[in-house]
C-alpha cells in the first residue's frame, strides 16, 4: 500500500528528475505529452513495481547502488498505477529500482502520474 507524501497535483515542470530524457520517452510511449502531466509524491513498496519481477537478472549501473549506500538523495521514481490496481508500472528510474531490489530496500519515493 502506498503512502501519500505530497498529494499534488505537482506539474511536470516541478518534479525532480535525473537529468536524462528517459521520462519524456516513457511518457510519450505511454501516450501522453510530458508538459500536460501532473503527479503526486508517494512512498510505495518496491516489490509492488511490476517491473521488479525480472530485475535481478538484468545488467545495470551498480554506481547507483553505491550512491544509495552512501546516502545520496536520489530523485523519486516515476510510476503509474496499473489499470486494475495490481501494482505499479515504472516510467522512470530503472537503475534506482534495480539498486533498491539489489540492496533489499523495501520502499521508495515515487511520483505517481495522476493527470494526463
Amino acid at each position: 500500500m502506498e503512502r501519500v507524501l505530497e498529494p499534488g497535483p505537482i506539474p511536470y515542470q516541478s518534479i525532480v528528475l535525473c537529468g536524462d530524457p528517459d521520462l519524456e520517452h516513457g511518457l510519450r510511449h505511454y501516450g501522453v505529452e510530458p508538459e500536460t502531466t501532473s503527479y503526486r509524491l508517494i512512498e510505495l513498496p518496491v516489490p509492488s513495481i511490476t517491473d521488479t519481477r525480472s530485475m535481478p537478472h538484468r545488467i545495470w549501473d551498480r554506481s547507483v547502488a553505491e550512491a544509495v549506500l552512501a546516502g545520496d538523495d536520489l530523485p523519486p521514481l516515476v510510476v503509474f498505477r496499473h489499470v486494475h490496481g495490481e501494482g505499479w508500472g515504472l516510467l522512470d528510474g530503472v537503475n534506482r529500482t534495480n539498486a533498491f531490489v539489489e540492496l533489499r530496500i523495501p520502499t521508495a519515493r515515487a511520483y505517481e502520474l495522476i493527470e494526463r
